[in-house]
């Protein structure tokens, strides 16, 4: 591929375990070093990334460049959700907790190596997860996975961003009470309805081979992978937890993964208008009824020229 003029990276403040101007500096000299146009939108609050991203875009349009995220997976995933479409390339310079994508896609968690290699990048085309119009990477999900989510970021911001601040926040909200949830679901196998604690859409390939769960390449081949958790006593949703993080995932009665194109998903229990869904380590409202599908547009994602050809 012709070599890429300019990169517009928007970098989350927030991540990373070095200061931010340190680590925008590394970029800026890394890139300008290889010969390219850069500008690093530097994003200190929330609300000022919707904006910066939209101006990345401009930009990159403008100059034939790439969109560049640095930060972790939610920051990935609000990048993503704008550039998808527009036929641009994207970059991803992992600096988050888990690092789920960038692992997946072979990108370094060093911000100065992941840097150079987008100077001699090849192009991947990727899934895409969709519920209704909003994006996922790794896995969109209602329930306990999704309060789980939250309780993690409470913790994150008290106790630091380290994976073991993570671990613990899942282990305490495993161990309290959890509320059930009733759901209408209308996929592959006709339609259900039942309760269950939760439900996770998936689509990285990773994760789930860390769970032992031998359908992950299903989210290679134009799929998702369900992982449903119907009710049970928290001692065996604590073992069926500890299963997964040992990598020894089986299917039980109490909770089974599943494959699927597209799947309607109605809460007939909801109190509101909407609901909370996780995507990608965040959670928003939005309104049911949920299709989980796969995006019938791919992102070109650049990947380290060592990186190989197959992805998700």
């Amino acid at each position: 591929m012709q070599p890429i003029p300019s990169f517009e990276v928007v970098m989350n403040a927030g991540s990373g375990r070095t200061k931010a101007q340190a680590r925008k500096a590394c970029v800026e000299r890394v890139l300008r070093e290889g010969g390219r146009k850069v500008e690093v939108r530097l994003v200190r609050h929330p609300r000022e990334l919707p904006q910066q991203i939209a101006a990345a875009i401009a930009a990159a349009q403008a100059s034939g460049g790439a969109v560049v995220a640095a930060g972790g997976d939610g920051t990935i995933n609000a990048v993503v959700q704008q550039v998808l479409g527009s036929g641009l390339l994207f970059g991803a310079l992992p600096q988050g907790t888990f690092n789920f994508f960038g692992r997946n896609h072979g990108l370094s968690e060093d911000i100065e190596t992941a840097a150079r290699d987008l100077l001699q990048a090849q192009v991947r085309e990727v899934q895409v997860g969709l519920v209704n119009d909003r994006v996922f990477l790794i896995n969109a999900s209602l329930g306990l996975y999704r309060r789980l989510l939250q309780d993690r970021e409470r913790y994150k911001q008290r106790l630091g961003r380290a994976r073991w601040v993570a671990l613990w926040a899942g282990l305490r909200t495993l161990l309290g009470t959890h509320r059930q949830l009733n759901l209408c679901m209308r996929g592959p196998q006709g339609e259900v309805s039942e309760e269950v604690l939760t439900l996770v859409a998936c689509n990285n390939r990773l994760q789930l081979e860390g769970m032992g769960l031998d359908a992950a390449g299903s989210v290679e081949k134009g799929r998702l992978l369900g992982v449903r958790l119907r009710p049970q006593s928290r001692m065996a949703l604590f073992k069926l937890a500890l299963r997964g993080l040992a990598g020894r995932w089986t299917d039980t009665p109490d909770g089974e993964a599943f494959g699927f194109d597209s799947l309607l998903v109605t809460p007939t229990s909801a109190r509101r208008a909407t609901v909370r869904v996780g995507l990608d380590g965040e959670v928003v409202r939005m309104r049911p009824p949920l299709e989980f599908k796969v995006s019938e547009q791919r992102l070109s994602l650049l990947v380290p020229a060592d990186a190989g050809s197959s992805g998700v």
